[in-house]
């Protein structure tokens, strides 16, 4: 009888043992997941699904109906939002390992400039986010510092002796495949008058535009003059104040800083080739220029060098990385707090100050790119 009141008494305490904790882990919705390194705020959590419902509202195929009324990549919205935030909070863990892995720390100067970019970005982002759970401390990780670590894995892996190394040979290639070297002077083929209004110019003003700049194209390409020389010309001419030769190195397969003709334009002409044409409201005088001569200095430097690996390498890493994540078994989950934020949270807010990238979308920007209480 002894022994079976005991045992009863062994089965309550373990029962109410058991239900305390369960309630315990019920009521702690201050962290999202966590493994032995790192407890990850539910703020965290809640930033990614905002900026996972942002990116959804993009990705809907009907633009007069609610995303959540809709599906997105063949799931229900509310399913991929859920899945995408849960992936891009794995990721800080994901990094994090790779951060010890590769022997990584963050710097004095690192750290600094991470809490000045969330300084920066909070003032506009607070009023936002807060309002949904999230904290400063919790910006600061999912955005700031996750896109510091992002960008130093990378390197570290893609860089000079890293595991996955580009060696300077294919950089080289990509470069001078890609990218075009080339300097012009434009103007404008419209008139501003004093009160702002802006008028086209006649056919008798484009002409006359069409005749400076046309000869100004033959003298440099009859070697009488440099590109420098008729700038600093139509500068005088027309009165301006500014240097009017404009260079650039650009990858104009991707860059949205010119026009789509100027880069037909351009892929039409030979290295040393000089046009004048009309281009998007505006007449130039262009100059291709042999990219070849700005390989050793683009692959010297390191920030272009970091470009060059971005552009060449951030898809097959962003890949990687959500693949680990999403297979990532290092951690605790707390269901209970997780399941308590939905996506519908969200519904009055499609559009706002708070930065609408992700961590995953920060990242890949870097790799050309931060409780209740303590959320």
């Amino acid at each position: 009888m002894i022994k079976i009141l005991k045992k009863g008494v062994a089965v309550l305490l373990a029962f109410i043992m058991a239900a305390s904790t369960a309630a315990c882990a019920s009521t702690d919705k201050s962290w999202a997941m966590k493994n032995n390194s790192l407890t990850v705020p539910i703020g965290v959590y809640i930033y990614n699904l905002y900026s996972a419902y942002q990116s959804a509202n993009t990705l809907k195929k009907d633009p007069t109906k609610p995303v959540l009324d809709q599906k997105i990549e063949n799931k229900s919205a509310e399913e991929y939002i859920k899945d995408k935030a849960l992936t891009y909070t794995k990721m800080l863990l994901v990094l994090n390992d790779k951060m010890k892995e590769l022997n990584l720390s963050l710097t004095a100067e690192e750290t600094k400039t991470i809490s000045s970019v969330t300084d920066a970005q909070w003032e506009q982002a607070s009023s936002t986010l807060e309002k949904y759970g999230v904290s400063k401390q919790s910006f600061n990780l999912a955005y700031a510092d996750f896109y510091t670590k992002y960008q130093k894995v990378f390197t570290a892996l893609y860089g000079k002796g890293g595991k996955k190394e580009v060696p300077d040979s294919e950089l080289k290639s990509y470069f001078e495949k890609n990218y075009t070297d080339f300097s012009f002077i434009a103007k404008s083929l419209y008139n501003t008058k004093s009160d702002g209004s802006v008028t086209p110019f006649t056919d008798q003003e484009k002409a006359a535009v069409k005749k400076q700049f046309d000869a100004y194209a033959a003298e440099v390409s009859s070697k009488k003059k440099t590109m420098k020389q008729i700038a600093d010309e139509y500068k005088a001419a027309s009165k301006q104040t500014t240097e009017q030769l404009q260079e650039a190195t650009e990858n104009l397969n991707t860059s949205t800083s010119y026009p789509a003709d100027l880069k037909t334009l351009l892929d039409s002409m030979k290295p040393g080739e000089v046009k004048s044409a009309e281009i998007s409201g505006a007449f130039l005088v262009v100059m291709k220029n042999d990219i070849t001569k700005k390989t050793k200095d683009e692959l010297s430097m390191e920030s272009s060098r970091n470009n060059l690996l971005a552009e060449m390498k951030a898809e097959e890493f962003s890949k990687d990385l959500d693949k680990a994540a999403q297979s990532y078994s290092n951690v605790t989950l707390n269901q209970a707090a997780i399941d308590s934020y939905k996506p519908s949270m969200f519904v009055t807010e499609t559009s706002s100050a708070a930065p609408a990238a992700s961590t995953a979308s920060a990242a890949s920007s870097a790799a050309g790119t931060a409780s209740t209480a303590s959320k």
